[in-house]
């Protein structure tokens, strides 16, 4: 399967664990910025403060930029400004499904690794 630029290897690019996550909730459900935020706790990933909301909507404008989600506006927004809003496209599903290969092949290293490890240890 093709990857981005011809890069699959895992960690090989910076923000490679923040991207599927995000990428995911949004397939979920098309989201604005503060919401995925709050739903990337879910994963372990906590965005506090000022500068890591920055880094989020740089990442974002990166994977729009790419062509895997695009925007539109929330006009009806219950109260507050109009929101930026998220959605997957299909080229970002299909990277998506490039992650998930990714991230399963990782987990087999880490379940060997642990398994070796648990034998090394006489559990």
């Amino acid at each position: 399967m093709p990857g981005f630029r011809g890069q699959w290897r895992f960690g090989g690019r910076r923000g490679f664990w923040i991207e599927p996550f995000i990428l995911l909730l949004i397939a979920e459900k098309p989201s604005h910025g503060y919401e995925l935020a709050s739903k990337l706790s879910e994963f372990g990933v906590f965005i506090n403060g000022v500068g890591q909301m920055g880094n989020l909507y740089r990442t974002l404008a990166q994977l729009e930029s790419m062509g895997l989600v695009t925007t539109d506006w929330d006009i009806k927004a219950s109260s507050g400004p109009a929101r930026k809003v998220y959605r997957i496209t299909e080229y970002g599903l299909e990277i998506l499904e490039g992650y998930v290969t990714e991230l399963a092949n990782f987990k087999k290293r880490i379940d060997e690794f642990l398994e070796r490890y648990s034998k090394l240890k006489g559990n």
